[in-house]
């Protein structure tokens, strides 16, 4: 469906959901329990999220506080291969803990964890068993930690330490890291930090590769005049950990609860780079564009202007960014006004990245189902909203879609005679098979975006290959029959996926409204 004012009051509203999608749920519930959950169709639990930052901390292992299956569960879902969790020891409670009580079998478990692994941080993640019975879990640690068996730090994560903020494990396993460690661990609240002037903390998602990620950035800075303190999560040890209050800065991907603490605490500053609450103020859509020359260029000068090194960044970025335009200039050659079409969202390939580059954004396909369970329509509108503006901003005009089934898709895909698709995997074959090619933008995002002047050649060598690939194709994945809506899933995981939905909105509470997102 082509989005307009008529198609902004549907978002939310009960059109389209007649195709018997979330009608009787119970049936592929109970077949589920025989197989892996899809990734897509669960729930990313804290317990999901707080692994990905211990296992990214070298010597520090996790102790999941709770029933076997909330560590198995782990095991046959990661939610991405490239996201396995090797350690994950248990307390293996079971009913009789959930009736008396499950303290001793915690303190137990840190001190058989810490004689099998040996680390030097151990973080105790809780579950909804010993969220639900009340273990007391601070002093639990405590007199462990007391009677002197553990040579090691101990913190436990419970998700409530950062409220609702997204996402809740990975948040609040670092609030607790800041809080229960950083701040109470060796005396620090105490003992004067020896400070490392003009430096700045980078940090990044743990899945990302930081070290990867960041070295451009690292690059840029250094050579401005700013000091690297540490980079997490690369190769991150816990006395990487404690030397992070001797920054003047942390800079994260997104608004952090912990970067706030530690302001709070050791007056480290915060910068983010993608600018949720300068967005609030200003409303400029840029702030959620950061990648790119252009977004780059604002970024390192943000970044200079915290440090008031304004003045050295002018000659570092206008060297950088004239060299990389020189050389991107030959390699979009052949790239210049290819249409894509693009699935809109917040996250994913910027529009600036996109007009670096030289393509067109021909069409928009927005796909709301997921987020009306978290945002409102006015909120999801508003979100759309900065998709479109950015595409006219960047030189494009784009037919916007919303919520559309594939066959919707296909057709204005082929009428505006759209060269490439940017879609994951998953959906990929869906386009193949009518013989439109496509871009899966994941191996970019995971691998190659990020702030730099680099990104853009790296992305316009990978979508010259892409439009090299057969027209059209058909990959086994082709022959299986799929949602009309969810079109990645087939209908028995659609199903599914709509029932944890469901029951994740009750749970995650009021809706968040217009204003991104506050």
């Amino acid at each position: 469906m082509l989005y307009g004012e008529e198609q902004k009051m549907e978002i939310g509203s009960e059109k389209g959901k007649g195709n018997g999608r979330n009608a009787g749920f119970l049936r592929p519930l109970i077949s589920a329990y025989s197989l892996p959950l899809h990734g897509i169709t669960a729930i990313p639990g804290k317990i999901s999220g707080a692994l990905m930052v211990v296992n990214s901390i070298e010597d520090a292992v996790p102790l999941i506080h709770g029933p076997v299956g909330c560590a198995f569960q782990r095991k046959i879902n990661p939610f991405r291969p490239y996201l396995p969790f090797y350690e994950t020891p248990c307390t293996d409670m079971n009913d009789v803990d959930v009736v008396y009580g499950g303290e001793d079998k915690l303190s137990l478990g840190i001190k058989e964890t810490y004689e099998k692994y040996r680390p030097n941080l151990i973080v105790v993640l809780t579950t909804c068993p010993s969220d639900l019975i009340g273990d007391d879990f601070r002093a639990v640690v405590e007199e462990t930690k007391a009677k002197g068996d553990i040579g090691c730090d101990v913190v436990y994560t419970t998700g409530d330490f950062v409220g609702k903020t997204k996402p809740v494990g990975y948040q609040d396993t670092l609030f607790a890291i800041v809080d229960q460690m950083l701040c109470n661990g060796k005396g620090m609240e105490t003992k004067e930090i020896e400070k490392n002037e003009g430096s700045v903390n980078i940090i990044t998602f743990p899945i990302h590769g930081a070290g990867l990620k960041t070295a451009e950035m690292a690059s840029v800075l250094n050579e401005i005049g700013i000091k690297i303190n540490k980079i997490c999560f690369d190769h991150t040890t816990v006395k990487d950990l404690y030397d992070l209050p001797k920054a003047d800065l942390t800079i994260t991907d997104y608004p952090m609860v912990w970067a706030r603490l530690m302001k709070e605490r050791f007056g480290v500053d915060h910068y983010e780079i993608l600018a949720w609450d300068r967005y609030k103020e200003t409303k400029d859509p840029k702030l959620f564009s950061p990648y790119g020359i252009e977004g780059s260029t604002r970024v390192f000068m943000e970044i200079a202007q915290r440090l008031g090194k304004e003045g050295e960044a002018e000659d570092v970025i206008e060297r950088r960014k004239k060299d990389a335009t020189e050389r991107l200039s030959k390699v979009k050659k052949g790239l210049e006004d290819k249409k894509v079409a693009i699935m809109g969202g917040l996250h994913g390939i910027g529009m600036s990245l996109l007009r670096d580059v030289g393509v067109k954004v021909s069409v928009i396909i927005y796909k709301t189902q997921a987020l009306e369970r978290r945002l409102t329509s006015e909120a999801i509108n508003e979100m759309l909203g900065i998709n479109v503006e950015l595409a006219r901003k960047y030189g494009s005009d784009p037919e916007v879609l919303v919520n559309p089934t594939i066959e919707e898709e296909i057709k204005v895909i082929k009428e505006t005679g759209t060269d490439l698709v940017i879609s994951a995997g998953a959906t990929a074959q869906r386009y193949n098979k009518e013989g439109i090619r496509t871009f899966n933008p994941m191996d970019f995002m995971l691998h190659h975006q990020r702030i730099g002047f680099e990104a853009p050649i790296e992305m316009a060598w990978m979508l010259k290959d892409a439009l090299k690939k057969p027209q059209r194709r058909n990959p086994l994945l082709s022959m299986l029959k799929y949602d009309s809506y969810r079109t990645n899933l087939i209908p028995e995981w659609a199903a599914l996926a709509d029932m944890f939905g469901t029951i994740r909105q009750g749970a995650v509470g009021d809706k968040v409204i217009a204003g991104m997102y506050g």
